[in-house]
């Protein structure tokens, strides 16, 4: 079972309130703030705690205790100042976790000095996907690591039918973790294991060597 955490969800736009309900659902505890007292009280019943606060006040958040959460969430809409003050001061009071939604690249790069350990770009990071996908429409789904390390989902085709796990990564430097066929999933299949038309297929590895293996899919 996964250790329950602590959150706390600064913002609760529909961005910031998606992460927060669907938090609270998995069974974690989410403190919920944002200065609308609209959007809190619409949440008041969903999650663990919801407050009318402004985060561009370091007592706020000493008030809050917003120090002693284990993941932090930045989902501060359109006021970048406020987003990145919230992501400075929840890094000075020991928040290990800060993930910080970004409006634009010099945003991105802003939060990242300021020490977030994670930056989302929702917009950026659905148009990749959509362009991944219509780059490569094998891809089923992919997720990305950073450092251009990506895991994807791709659907064996006709002509990886037959081929071997060892025949597979004779074309790419990449890792297979899973295949999935009907209901059976096997984790790590071993390099002798043959593949079939319409296999699920899950590989890691660098965007480059995932290119070079798309020319064979």
């Amino acid at each position: 079972m996964l250790k329950k955490q602590q959150f706390v969800v600064i913002g609760l736009g529909v961005f910031g309130a998606t992460i927060a309900t669907e938090l609270a659902r998995l069974g974690q505890e989410v403190l919920g703030i944002d200065t609308d007292e609209k959007r809190v009280d619409q949440l008041a019943d969903t999650l663990t705690k919801a407050v009318v606060g402004d985060v561009t006040d370091h007592q706020t958040l000493e008030e809050m205790d917003a120090g002693d959460y284990d993941v932090a969430v930045v989902a501060i809409g359109r006021n970048i100042e406020a987003a990145l003050l919230a992501t400075m001061q929840l890094r000075e009071m020991g928040v290990e976790k800060v993930w910080a939604k970004a409006l634009t690249t010099q945003h991105r790069r802003i939060l990242s000095k300021l020490g977030a350990t994670r930056v989302i770009g929702p917009e950026f990071e659905m148009g990749m996907a959509i362009a991944q996908e219509l780059n490569y429409p094998m891809v089923n789904n992919f997720i990305g690591l950073g450092d251009e390390e990506f895991i994807v989902e791709i659907i064996a085709s006709e002509r990886l039918a037959d081929m071997t796990i060892s025949d597979l990564q004779d074309k790419a430097r990449v890792t297979i973790l899973a295949i999935k066929r009907e209901a059976d999933t096997r984790i790590h299949p071993p390099n002798k294991f043959r593949l079939r038309e319409n296999d699920q297929v899950v590989i890691a590895g660098q965007l480059s060597e995932l290119r070079d293996l798309a020319e064979h899919l």
